[in-house]
């Protein structure tokens, strides 16, 4: 019954009526969309299931954003636009279904998006967080918690402490829940407006660590991304696990970057926000499009 109720609130709120009455509220705003895992169109649900969107959906959701705001590119969020509301699209992690299916998506409408890259996880590896949750669909939270805090957000921590407490696990998964290759996000960038952007070198929660960890995690991507793709590499931080510090925000800022961004929050002002603590809408998969699109034209919070 609550769904059910969910469901026709979101299409009320998500009318054209609805959208002229609420425009005022993301006029001259921005919004940075996070997503992360995108399933390819056939392809068997793996990992945790809330990260990884349908291709169809993804689709579905980017013909959307192009009649409803102006999409640009991640470093061009704050410039004037055309008057539109200012959206740009990021990917976490490198997943090879994003990699691949969502920017050929992108790529079919002429899109920009910076995709986040943890250097040291590429090639096919499975995030420990897929690999926990493989059995119930949804990563139990007293495990993330402790993962997250106890254990930094390490892999290798996290998957040492799993295996001694006998937590199940799979790392046998669909290509598309793996992260992909360097070849492969090298033909993501030959797609004009594709870029990509720091996920930190492994991943682990930098509002755990200390000062000289978090320079490591911090500085290391950057000059990595730049030297493999050259001017495809942007300056911008996108927090694991979208959890950061003081430390973290002012190491980023040392390290020359532009700007860093979380994983909540949703339409803002450049000026009403930190540089380095940039909100950002998840894109989950259990989002409707009409839920996507009242929460596009305002009629919804963020």
């Amino acid at each position: 019954m609550r769904g059910l109720l969910k469901k026709r609130v979101e299409q009320a709120l998500s009318s054209s009526v609805v959208g002229r009455i609420v425009r005022h509220r993301v006029r001259g705003r921005c919004l940075i969309l996070a997503y992360h895992g995108i399933v390819p169109d056939g392809a068997t649900p793996a990992g945790e299931r809330a990260l990884f969107v349908a291709q169809r959906d993804f689709a579905a959701q980017l013909d959307l954003l192009a009649a409803a705001a102006e999409v640009v590119p991640l470093d061009r969020i704050d410039e004037t636009g055309d008057g539109r509301p200012r959206v740009a699209i990021t990917f976490d992690d490198a997943y090879r279904g994003a990699v691949n299916e969502g920017v050929q998506e992108l790529a079919a409408r002429g899109l920009p998006a910076t995709i986040f890259v943890a250097p040291g996880r590429l090639n096919s590896h499975v995030f420990w967080w897929d690999s926990l949750a493989h059995k119930d669909l949804t990563l139990d939270g007293r495990v993330r918690h402790h993962a997250l805090h106890a254990l930094a957000g390490s892999d290798e921590r996290v998957r040492a402490w799993a295996a001694a407490v006998h937590l199940p696990s799979a790392d046998m998964l669909p290509a598309y829940a793996q992260t992909a290759t360097r070849a492969e996000l090298h033909t993501a960038l030959s797609v004009p407006g594709i870029t990509v952007g720091s996920h930190t070198w492994s991943h682990a929660n930098l509002a755990s660590l200390d000062a000289a960890d978090i320079a490591s995690e911090v500085e290391q991507p950057l000059n990595w991304l730049r030297a493999e793709f050259g001017e495809k590499a942007i300056p911008w931080i996108a927090y694991p696990y979208g959890l950061d510090s003081d430390e973290a925000r002012r190491v980023a800022a040392d390290a020359l970057y532009t700007g860093g961004l979380r994983i909540s929050g949703g339409w803002h002002k450049a000026t009403e926000v930190s540089a380095f603590a940039r909100p950002r809408l998840n894109v989950s998969a259990g989002l409707s499009l009409a839920g996507f699109r009242a929460r596009m034209i305002g009629a919804l919070p963020l």
